[in-house]
This record gives structure tokens, sequence and C-alpha cells, in this order.
């Protein structure tokens, strides 16, 4: 009996391991196939909110977004207002509104715009909830883009600059305190050092305006209207293709009309006076002559 069963372990023990491993490869089998599942998932929802990028990526980047939205022109005002209300949800802390503009030159052509300063961690999250509400509204985002600038570098060439203007302020001054200097060369050299001083204001100015722009990130909402002719579908598009030639053709005609006419006008006039002028002579010849005799 003792043999048996240890003949029976020799052979359940290796069955045992290789069914263990055969589970660890399934599971990592389906965890590898989930991942890209998620990936996709999120690259799908990642296009339709536009791109995205955040400081970890991009540290001293200051980056500035602009969305652009088409929708039904009755739909405009009251997402603009949504859009804005969401803003003063997030707090003045977080989020402000720096600009509203509302055009309406005809019944359904509609064009607006509203600017946001957000903080920089939620103005890609922001721009997402801005779409939903424009979908919702059976609208669509028709452009979305995202530009950055290298602030942070510049910052640090402006502190560089600075710390070489304080050097050379710091020069002048010991040839200042220098004796036997006259009081031309003391005027000049102080005119430098209020110059250098200047100098050393503005950058810091500037400076200032670099960090707020990392600080804060600007976001832009466009929003427009699609009119009869420039609908989205293809027969709209040709419409307004055709319409917009034909302004262009009889904009060019009027512009011809304009030159030309006061030359034809004047040409007209000149051979108006030559065939006045033809005519007198003729007149009077004929009134020269004698009557025949009868």
């Amino acid at each position: 009996m003792r043999r048996s069963s240890v003949s029976l372990l020799a052979l359940v023990a290796p069955a045992l391991m290789l069914s263990a491993c055969s589970a660890e490869k399934s599971e990592d089998a389906v965890a590898a196939a989930s991942d890209p599942a998620a990936e996709a998932a999120s690259g799908v929802s990642s296009s339709k909110a536009g791109p995205s990028i955040g400081g970890a990526v991009a540290p001293g980047v200051a980056f500035t977004y602009a969305y652009a939205f088409s929708l039904p022109a009755k739909a405009i005002s009251s997402v603009q207002q949504e859009h804005a209300a969401a803003c003063q949800k997030l707090g003045s802390a977080r989020c402000r509104v720096t600009g509203i503009n509302y055009d309406q030159p005809g019944e359904d052509q509609v064009s607006a715009r509203t600017d946001f300063l957000l903080a920089p961690d939620i103005a890609h999250a922001f721009g997402t909830e801005g779409i939903k509400a424009v979908e919702q509204a059976e609208g669509k985002l028709e452009n979305a883009s995202v530009s950055g600038e290298n602030a942070g570098n510049a910052i640090k060439l402006s502190q560089q600059d600075s710390a070489a203007v304080q050097a050379e302020i710091a020069r002048i001054e010991l040839r200042l305190k220098a004796p036997g200097l006259t009081r031309a060369e003391r005027v000049e050299l102080q005119q430098q050092i209020a110059g250098l001083q200047e100098q050393l204001r503005g950058q810091a100015v500037e400076r200032r305006a670099k960090e707020a722009s990392i600080a804060t990130t600007p976001v832009s909402f466009t929003y427009a209207s699609e009119g009869l002719i420039g609908g989205g579908n293809t027969f709209g598009r040709a419409a307004g293709a055709s319409w917009s030639s034909a302004k262009t053709v009889l904009s060019f005609v009027t512009l011809i009309a304009g030159v030309a006419l006061p030359w034809v006008l004047l040409i007209g006039l000149a051979v108006l006076a030559w065939r006045g002028l033809r005519r007198r002579p003729a007149a009077a010849a004929s009134a020269a002559e004698p009557a025949a005799p009868q």
C-alpha cells in the first residue's frame, strides 16, 4: 500500500503543477487581452473629448485649449449659458469667464464665443463636459486644438539674464566708489545703473506673466450655426460654393464696370462732339450754294 500511495502521489504532483501553470498563463492572457481593450476604449473617449496633455507630460509648458462647435442656431444661446454656469460652479479660484460674445446677423445665422481661464488640472475635463452639453443640444465638435508655450524655459533664461544684469550693476557701483571720477563720469555711470534697473523690472514683469500662464490655462469655446446654404450635407456645401463663386464673379464684373464706365462715357461724348463739328461745315456749305435759275 505504501508503494502504491507513493507512486500515486508521484503521478498526481506533476499534474497539479502543470494545471497551476496553465491557469496562470490563462489569467495572464486574459489580462493582456483586456489591456488593449481598455486602451482602445480610452482612445475612443479621448478622441471625442479632444487632445489632452497633462503637466506631468510637459512640465513648465503653458497650454491653450480651443474648441469649435456647430449646432442649431436656436440652441447656441442656451448652451453658451450652460457652459458659463458650469464654470461658475467650479468657483472663481478654479474657473473664470474672461469673455463672452454673441452675434446674430440673420435669423438662422449665429456665431458666439466664450473664453475661460481654468486651473490646468481641470482644463481637459472641462472641455469634455462642454462637448457633452453641445451633443445633448444636437450639436457636434468640429475642431479641437491644444497649443503650448515653453514658459518654464523662458523663465529660466530670463532669470539668467537678470543675474547677468545684476552683476553688471554691481560692477558699475564699484566703479562709482573709485576715487578720481569726474562729475560727468558719475552721471554717466548712474544713468547706466538706472537703465539696467529698469531692464530688471521689465524682466520681472515678464517672468510673472509666464508664471501666471503656467498656473492657469485659457480655454475658448466657439459656436457656429449651420445655415441653409452652409449646412453639413453635400448639397448644402455645393450650393454654398456656387453662391460664393457667383458673388466673386459679380464683384469682379462690378469692378470692371466701375473702372471702364467713365472711359466709355468720355469716348462717347468725344464721338458725339466730333460728329457735331463735322455737320456744321456741311450745313454752312449747303446754305452758301445759290439757288438754281428757273
